[in-house]
């Protein structure tokens, strides 16, 4: 036992570091639980592009309608994050944490402004390409730095502790004993799925652990078949599993995409910047038309001087796998790369659950509809992280004692079993689905509960099943779920669903 709390945070990325941050700082005691050793060690420390700020010729109403058209999301919760996020931004991350985000003389508040895909404008700040890890290192100092904040690293949650249909706490494991820590809230920030698939941008630990322990505790989830595919992740040859993403920002900085004959080929009227479940799907048509094994993105008309400063992350992983890409296209492939649906949560973060609240990608507001708008996600996780930190620091009872059954430590899924998983939602849950496909990898998924399920991948497999029996359910193709039975694979716009709804 380790005793009582006012605030849990489960996860140390921008939403759950922003959710402590709010929390401690409205006076509430918060322990921070991340399950690596590092608490740096999170999805946040790997985004590249950047994060939504604002512009000259932006405004909230073109945001809302940037966001909305790329995945018709809900309404109200596109216009919260365009009103709110870029002032959070700017007193948080720049002037608070003084995050070093790339300035330019001349340049928008001083700052070097790019553009993404399906961006109207260009309204993107960013570090070089290393975004994510500047914004974590400046977040955990800060969150260290707090007296009403204590981190646990490597404390890894098992389950939520539930009693009187409310969240009080959780069961953990640290050091290879069950822990269990109460409090008068809890707020879920683990990120998402994307390690549960063959190929993907994210961290080996992006395996839905938050959607399981949701999914145990009885609180909704939504939308959890809606899995964006990045659609330029570096192919190199000879390599399985994680695939190094090339981020948005080297096309929105006048990257073509090109197939193997050096023509462009994405017929949209945004080209090579057109939403990314509309890009993932021209490169892999363009795959299986051509036979090529990947498409390309050509940034060879830039100098080199320039590409090695404003891309110096990517320019040093293409030279590793052999590619030049100041000289020679850089190969790319489509991975797994983003939840768009989680855990079902209010405005203000409060899931179906009373007394647990979700934010960043392991929750959904509904902001991204079927498919996220470029560089949403750091935004999200801070604006909506904060607010949940907010709302769950109000004054409320935390319990003394919860009776109830501790959970055991499961035992290690062996390799073999986490590989065929991964190799199940690749090729049966992946960027283009059909009922036949669906229906053998649930069958797949529980031949392996069978097998393994009283292991560590009793979690991951619940998860999987939810993700393939709810793009099953949904027969027609939307955003980033695209069904190919379905007729000439129509495209529907995203009706919001509201917890509940």
């Amino acid at each position: 036992m380790l005793g009582t709390t006012d605030v849990i945070v489960i996860g140390g990325g921008i939403a759950g570091g922003s959710a402590a941050l709010a929390a401690a700082r409205r006076g509430a005691r918060v322990t921070l639980l991340t399950g690596t050793p590092d608490p740096e060690e999170t999805a946040t420390r790997y985004a590249q592009g950047g994060i939504i700020h604002t512009g000259p010729d932006d405004s909230p109403e073109l945001l809302v309608s940037d966001v909305l058209a790329a995945g018709g999301g809900d309404p109200a919760a596109a216009r919260l994050l365009a009103s709110e996020g870029p002032p959070l931004v700017r007193r948080l991350l720049i002037e608070d944490l003084q995050v070093p985000f790339d300035r330019e003389e001349g340049g928008f508040e001083g700052l070097h402004l790019t553009h993404e895909g399906a961006h109207s404008v260009h309204r993107i700040i960013h570090h070089r390409d290393t975004t994510g890890r500047e914004v974590q290192r400046a977040l955990t100092r800060a969150l260290r730095a707090e007296e009403r904040i204590t981190i646990l690293p490597a404390t890894a949650a098992l389950e939520l502790v539930v009693s009187h249909g409310r969240c009080v706490g959780v069961h953990a494991a640290r050091d290879g004993e069950v822990v269990t820590l109460l409090g008068r809230g809890v707020v879920l920030a683990t990120g998402g799925l994307g390690a549960l698939y063959e190929h993907t941008t994210n961290p080996s630990h992006a395996t839905g652990d938050g959607y399981a322990l949701a999914l145990r505790a009885g609180a909704t989830l939504r939308d959890l078949h809606y899995v964006q595919f990045h659609p330029t992740a570096l192919y190199a040859p000879g390599t399985a599993g994680d695939r190094s993403l090339v981020s948005e920002a080297v096309r929105g900085e006048g990257g073509v995409l090109v197939g193997s004959d050096g023509e462009e080929f994405v017929d949209h009227p945004l080209g090579s910047l057109a939403p990314r479940d509309v890009v993932a799907r021209a490169i892999r048509a363009t795959m299986d038309r051509t036979g090529s094994p990947c498409a390309y993105v050509d940034t060879s008309h830039r100098p080199e001087t320039w590409i090695r400063e404003r891309f110096p992350a990517i320019h040093a992983r293409c030279l590793q796998s052999g590619i030049d890409m100041a000289r020679e296209p850089i190969p790319v492939v489509p991975a797994a790369h983003y939840s768009c649906g989680g855990v079902a949560t209010d405005l203000s973060g409060r899931t179906s659950l009373k007394g647990l609240w979700a934010a960043g990608e392991v929750a959904s507001t509904g902001l991204h509809g079927s498919n996220r708008l470029a560089s949403t996600s750091l935004l999200e996780g801070l604006i909506f992280g904060w607010r949940a930190g907010e709302d769950v620091a109000r004054p409320s009872p935390v319990p003394d004692d919860v009776a109830g059954t501790i959970p055991c430590i499961p035992a290690d899924a062996p390799d073999e079993a986490w590989s065929r998983l991964r190799r199940v939602m690749w090729e049966h849950a992946g960027l283009v689905r059909d009922a036949g496909g669906l229906r053998i990898g649930l069958a797949k998924v529980e031949g392996l509960a069978e097998e393994h399920g009283g292991t560590s991948l009793v979690g991951p497999l619940a998860v999987a099943r939810t993700v393939l029996e709810g793009a099953l359910a949904e027969h027609e193709s939307r955003g980033c779920h695209h069904r190919s039975d379905t007729q000439a694979g129509e495209e529907n716009p995203t009706e919001a669903r509201m917890p509940g709804a």
